[in-house]
């Protein structure tokens, strides 16, 4: 089982991009917030546009994701992120995304 929920609402991508805190990465440009009252566990969205490749790309790099975080986030944390991919993010290795994400989320 993941350690992470998918965000899913349009509402709170865009709550996020306007209220969560914004740390920018050459591979990610990240927002973070607080959960709010009734979350669980960590709610996560991951934007990956057109400007990065073809879909098997984009896939690829959203499933390398899922994957870093699973790694990263602690299952007790709840938040609320989310992950906007730069396009130097489509060549970085599994190890390099891993590095970028762990640095940039900080103690989680």
């Amino acid at each position: 089982m993941r350690r992470f929920a998918s965000l899913r609402s349009q509402a709170d991508f865009a709550r996020l991009r306007r209220h969560g805190r914004r740390v920018s990465t050459k591979s990610f440009v990240i927002y973070r917030s607080e959960a709010l009252p009734g979350d669980a566990r960590a709610l996560v969205g991951i934007t990956v546009s057109k400007a990065i490749g073809k879909a098997v790309l984009r896939n690829k790099l959203r499933r390398r994701l899922a994957a870093v975080l699973d790694e990263a986030l602690a299952p007790r944390n709840a938040m609320r992120l989310l992950f906007v991919a730069r396009p130097f993010a489509a060549n970085a290795s599994f190890g390099d995304l891993r590095a970028e994400v762990t640095s940039a989320l900080g103690p989680v």
